[in-house]
């Protein structure tokens, strides 16, 4: 009664309701859900990684049909880093935790590092994306990403470069926390200096970058922080 409750208010969320709740169901019981509960995996059907799979498919084109009739100026390269912003595992993670699918998602109660946990919502998003197209068609899952995706459509050119504003959207999303950088070093002789800057941010082992400036270091660590996200 509990879950059919809470399940009524996330179909009330994403404005959209399932005519089939099975396929709903099958969208949140995460892999590691099934695993945890029985012993014989082989006769428990699990689905999510098909939606995943499939719900991948209908975002990337989704996605790139938005772009294509949002910004006819552009060309090629441009809409191309666009999706490549919009359909990226810690991007999706974002939405994950704004359409709260963390409240209804059935997962192993193992997993409680967060950047394992950014992977499982990630996917999670996917499989919904396939379960919507599954119950509604590709009209219902199109009309889901363009309500969901369409604010960050035009997102600035300078955030699609900018990895450190990118990890801060993330950190404070995740934890309400801001990454933390910290100067651990300063080399070389005064007209080209080398400094090594440590990153500390969600539960990431600490990383150290180097650069000519702070900027720069910094710059790198939060490029190698979103790449262990992404991973």
């Amino acid at each position: 009664m509990i879950l059919n409750k809470k399940l009524e208010l996330f179909e009330e969320n994403i404005n959209f309701q399932f005519k089939n709740k099975q396929n709903l169901l099958n969208a949140i019981t995460h892999p590691s859900f099934i695993k945890e509960k029985f012993d014989n995996k082989k006769i428990i059907e699990n689905c999510f990684e098909r939606l995943e799979f499939l719900g991948d498919r209908v975002l990337g084109l989704s996605i790139s049909s938005l772009l294509y009739n949002n910004f006819k100026k552009s060309n090629e390269g441009d809409l191309s880093k666009k999706l490549s912003y919009l359909v990226r595992k810690d991007f999706l993670y974002k939405i994950s935790l704004e359409i709260n699918i963390d409240t209804i998602l059935k997962r192993s109660n193992n997993h409680d590092n967060l950047i394992l946990n950014t992977s499982i919502y990630s996917d999670a998003v996917e499989s919904l994306i396939g379960a919507i197209f599954i119950d509604g068609g590709y009209n219902a899952a199109y009309k889901f990403i363009k309500r969901v995706w369409g604010p960050y459509l035009n997102v600035e050119e300078s955030n699609l470069q900018d990895p450190k504003t990118h990890l801060q959207e993330i950190s404070q999303q995740a934890n309400k926390s801001l990454p933390k950088y910290s100067l651990i070093n300063k080399e070389g002789p005064p007209h080209s200096p080398i400094f090594t800057i440590n990153l500390e941010v969600l539960n990431i082992k600490p990383i150290m970058a180097k650069g000519k400036s702070k900027r720069e270091a910094e710059t790198k660590a939060a490029i190698k922080a979103l790449k262990i996200i992404n991973e």
